[in-house]
């Protein structure tokens, strides 16, 4: 009866084993996908829907420089998108560190905004605390 047991627990964890390759390679796959699709993708430097997105995309990945550089692309066009500005905030902040270059955003976003964020608001105060 002993032997019976060890051989089921045997052929349950092989089979265990088996799923999480597999579940692995299956991630491995979408990754590499992911990664195709995003580097197939070059938005137009003025089309900066497109460019905020590819950044996003690009953040999920941690290619944070990369997010950066697109946002900033995108900023060169057009100076007034808010959403520009604090996606490369929180880029520069929590990733990159250039807590300058976050400071500077967030306060352009602040002011480009109709209504005052009190979530940024703070950050900003924050920062400039940090700053010091």
């Amino acid at each position: 009866m002993p032997e019976q047991i060890s051989f089921r627990l045997f052929v349950f964890r092989i089979w265990m084993l088996c799923g999480a390759l597999v579940a692995v390679f299956m991630l491995a796959g979408c990754a590499t996908q992911s990664m195709k699709a995003s580097e197939a993708i070059s938005p137009e430097p003025n089309d900066v829907a497109s460019l905020n997105n590819q950044a996003l995309m690009f953040m999920q990945q941690h290619r944070y420089g990369e997010a950066a550089m697109l946002l900033e692309t995108g900023l060169e066009s057009a100076p007034d998108v808010a959403d520009l500005h604090y996606n490369l905030a929180v880029i520069s902040e929590l990733y990159l560190l250039d807590l300058d270059r976050a400071l500077i955003h967030y306060q352009r976003y602040q002011s480009l905004s109709a209504n005052e964020d009190k979530k940024v608001t703070g950050w900003i105060t924050d920062l400039k605390r940090r700053l010091e």
